[in-house]
């Protein structure tokens, strides 16, 4: 078979070929666990079935060129590459994790794949599990691979929910978790933390996470070299990996180790507590005598090679683990490895390889491992576990199915609920769409709200023997608003299940039977329902002129809190609901009857699920009610819902408030503790820049060349070691004396205008310096404005009379608030922060140096101030006189 020109492998037709839709949300080098989809695509294609890999990118499409590349290296081992960029049902742009859950639904509804495998991370599968909970579609068998759910690793990078967006993913990644047809964690450990959070996971499966077999090839076999003179790290950026506790056993293991010992730490880089991780190692290993590596843009396979071919002891810091993958996958490869006994480590620990012992996560620890590992190297044997992880997976295939879709059930009688006020032309569309309705039993209730237009008034009149002859109802009532209005017709209406319809708004004829359905299906109190939006008077008649904008979750209800998660008015409820909690909020002038209504019954413990199927068409006009009424309003009564009730999601709220409140210092202390230290201003740069960004890379490798670290600096840069930093490359001398540029010496400003035929203030070109001409009135002063940064201790200038005729002159320097003014007549030190004290010139072109020193250092930059004027008596002879060089002193 031959796809794009490429001659395909050929699959094995007598086991049946299935189609199976492989979903990842990454493709490339991003870690194990990313790669664990890809690998998993390739293993079902060599084994005869017909798989397609959904790439789900998100809110940054891929080009166009990688998109091909991966294409033509899947394609060579069978597996079809899709990539879902956009739905047609959707906004452009999947920049929510609910708009890629409800894209990926839309595309499974036409692929008709015969079995699903989705990542539990990003909640992915979850409206496409709703749809099969509620009936939407026939769903094809979902597989749910679970490796590090978004709230496992919030307390394991010990951060908390930071955005409404967070608190979602986790919800969503709960509800996938229980009900898929089948669900695979990556270890037990994973498994007991779901359970000890209150999923329903306990009969989960656990199964490793699949690597690629080209990954684990000849090429990972050890060296066997007698003694290891490196540490490769096999540690990302994250608090979880415990690179900040590989520092930590360093620093313990600094006076006793091998000095010829190699450090060798692979990227991607991130931030660790707000500081670049490189730019931390860089840093921290300026207390150590080995040398350091740093490799941008690698991965595990390639931490895996270099330990093989050097011979090198591997290290596994983490603080937690969920899969356990680095520590397995050195066990297959026969690697030496002293790891962490955290997490999923243990499980992937096997006794028989002969490696060291697992460790506790504590730096003496693991600095005593290291070492005893480095004094007396093991000799492991390779334990190849992937026959048997690979069978485990491919035995997955066909998991016992959770629920049937059910046949027709019984027809309960409906009651359909339109309230309606002075929109004749708007509810004779919503009547029309409720007579096309596919179901037959049920009945419609039209409360009129005391409408007192003459047109309204009469087309009641004129709906009046039809809804007589159906056995439907009108009810006339004086003005009493929306919640009252509905409210009656629930208590005038018959059915069991009763159906909010609003009256500028239009079912779908298929509507009411779907929504029965959904709740037979799964047995919810409330099921509420996608919609189509539109914007003219009229209902369109093609749904592809209408597109999904509100996409709710059901919950969950720290979310429900802030904003509508359950659904929009239009609304299937069971009589019993009302009969629990009670009827609608009937307050004059309120818009968010339904919010309320469905806050209060989900703290009640009912069961609300969202329809993810578009059911109706909703109009959205500017006159409408909720566009018209105060966001202020609409939110008292929920609020006061929440206020009088307790629930489970109260934590989560307290964390949002905390993580979106806690000053960004605080959060990010390892970068704000860098302010408080000139000697790496650099390293705050650094702190700034996209952590792999080529900017970050040429950034590190300066303060890497500058420490005397050049082997580390020519490796950030793909260079061979020897290779120096050109003066261009350097970065600025950091915390050391640091002269001012000549781009910051033009920002100077004359503090004291005088009269003056010739200039009293000039930049000289080419690092000149400043020029200041003295004049017969007094001093004359200027002001380099907020360029003495932050925690710095002294300025020092030289300073130079370029004159041969030129009389004697005194220099100043003085530090002061940029806001501070400065009467220099008077007495400087006492009117500024640091003053030098009047330093007398008479030598000419002799250069003199002149310090103002902090008596304690300032958070805020300062000002600095040079002055100039006369020693004696002016003699009319030329001045020329020059601050050569203005340098900043960190100690």
């Amino acid at each position: 078979m031959a796809v794009g020109g490429k001659q395909l492998r050929p699959l094995q037709p007598e086991r049946g070929r299935r189609s199976i839709c492989v979903v990842t949300s990454v493709i490339g080098h991003r870690g194990e666990d990313d790669a664990a989809m890809a690998a998993l695509a390739r293993l079902f294609a060599e084994d005869g079935d017909d798989v397609t890999l959904l790439w789900v990118p998100g809110q940054e499409a891929p080009s166009s060129q990688a998109v091909a590349a991966h294409r033509d290296a899947l394609e060579a081992t069978s597996v079809r590459l899709d990539v879902l960029a956009r739905s047609d049902q959707l906004l452009p742009s999947l920049a929510t994790p609910e708009s890629r859950s409800a894209a990926l639904l839309h595309y499974l509804e036409r692929s008709g794949h015969d079995l699903v495998y989705a990542p539990l991370e990003g909640g992915l599968p979850y409206f496409t599990l709703l749809a099969a909970e509620t009936a939407a579609f026939a769903v094809p068998p979902i597989v749910i691979v679970a490796h590090a759910p978004a709230e496992w690793e919030l307390e394991a990078d010990k951060a908390f929910m930071g955005s409404t967006a967070a608190i979602a993913v986790a919800f969503m990644e709960k509800y996938c978790a229980e009900m898929a047809d089948s669900t695979v964690c990556a270890s037990a450990a994973l498994r007991k933390w779901m359970v000890s959070k209150g999923w329903k996971a306990r009969k989960a499966s656990v199964i490793p996470l699949l690597r690629d077999a080209a990954d684990q090839a000849g090429p990972l076999l050890s060296t066997g070299k007698g003694s290891a003179g490196e540490l490769v790290v096999l540690a990302g950026w994250r608090n979880r990996d415990g690179l900040t506790l590989l520092c930590d056993a360093l620093d313990v293991l600094a006076p006793t180790a091998p000095k010829d010992l190699t450090i060798t730490a692979f990227g991607p880089f991130g931030k660790i507590m707000g500081e670049h991780s490189g730019g931390l190692l860089v840093r921290r290993a300026e207390q150590w005598p080995f040398r350091l590596n740093l490799v941008p843009n690698a991965d595990l396979n390639t931490g895996l090679d270099r330990a093989a071919r050097t011979g090198a002891l591997a290290v596994v810091p983490a603080r937690a683990a969920s899969t356990g993958a680095a520590v397995a996958a050195c066990i297959e490869a026969g690697l030496p490895v002293v790891a962490t006994n955290v997490g999923a480590n243990a499980e992937a620990w096997v006794v028989e390889a002969g490696q060291p012992g697992l460790v506790d996560p504590d730096p003496a620890a693991l600095a005593q491992a290291i070492t005893a590992a480095l004094g007396s190297p093991p000799r492991p044997r390779r334990i190849d576990r992937l026959r048997q992880n690979r069978q485990a997976w491919l035995d997955t295939r066909d998991p016992s199915r959770k629920r049937a879709r059910k046949g027709a059930g019984p027809s309960p009688l409906v009651s359909i609920v339109m309230a309606h006020r002075n929109r004749p032309s708007y509810v004779k569309q919503a009547i029309a769409a409720v007579e096309a309705q596919t179901y037959a039993n049920l009945e419609l209730v039209l409360v009129d709200d005391g409408s007192d237009q003459d047109e309204a008034r009469r087309l009641l009149d004129a709906l009046e023997p039809g809804f007589r002859q159906r056995g439907w109802k009108i009810l006339r009532r004086p003005h009493r608003h929306l919640g009252a209005a509905r409210n009656a017709g629930v208590r005038a209406a018959r059915g069991e299940l009763l159906l909010f319809v609003d009256d500028d708004n239009a079912l779908f004829p298929e509507a009411v039977e779907h929504f029965v359905r959904a709740m037979s299906a799964s047995a919810a109190d409330i099921c509420t329902a996608f919609q189509l939006i539109f914007y003219e008077d009229s209902v369109p008649e093609d749904r592809g002129d209408g597109l999904i904008q509100y996409l709710p979750l059901g919950g969950p209800d720290a979310l429900g809190l802030i904003h509508n998660v359950y659904g929009d008015a239009n609304a299937m409820v069971r009589r019993s609901v009302f009969e629990r909690i009670g009827y609608l909020v009937e307050e004059p002038g309120y818009a968010m009857h339904d919010w309320e209504f469905f806050a209060r019954a989900s703290l009640a413990g009912l069961k609300i699920r969202p329809i993810p199927k578009p059911l109706y068409w909703y109009r959205s006009k500017p006159d409408g009610m909720f566009r018209t009424s105060n966001w202020y309003d609409n939110r008292r009564p929920v609020l006061k819902t929440f206020g009088s009730r307790q629930f489970d999601g109260a934590a989560l709220l307290h964390q949002l408030a905390i993580a979106q409140n806690t000053a960004r210092s605080e959060i990010e202390s390892a970068r704000e503790n860098l302010r408080y230290r000139p000697a790496y201003r650099d390293h705050l740069e650094l702190c700034a820049l996209e952590p792999n960004s080529d900017a970050a890379l040429q950034k590190l490798a300066g303060i890497a060349n500058r420490v005397g670290r050049s082997e580390t600096a020519a490796g950030l840069l793909g260079r061979p070691a020897a290779t120096r930093l050109d003066a261009a490359e350097r970065t600025g001398d950091g915390g050391g004396p640091t002269a001012l540029a000549h781009e910051v010496l033009k920002t100077a400003r004359l503090l004291t205008p005088r009269v003056s035929a010739l200039p009293l203030l000039l930049v000289a070109p080419d690092g000149g310096g400043v020029f200041l001409r003295p004049h017969t009135d007094g001093a004359v002063a200027a002001s380099l404005d907020h360029q003495f940064p932050a925690f710095f201790r002294s300025i020092e200038a030289t300073v130079e009379i370029a004159h041969a005729d030129a009389p004697a002159l005194d220099f100043a320097l003085a530090l002061a608030r940029p806001d501070q003014t400065i009467d220099w007549h008077g007495d400087i030190a006492g009117q500024t922060l640091a003053f030098s004290g009047w330093t007398t010139v008479a030598d000419k072109f002799m250069r003199r140096s002149l310090v103002a020193t902090l008596r304690v250092r300032r958070k805020m930059p300062l000002s600095i101030m040079l002055a100039v004027r006369f020693a004696g008596s002016p003699n009319g002879s030329p001045t020329n006189a020059f601050f050569r060089t203005l340098t900043l002193i960190g100690d």
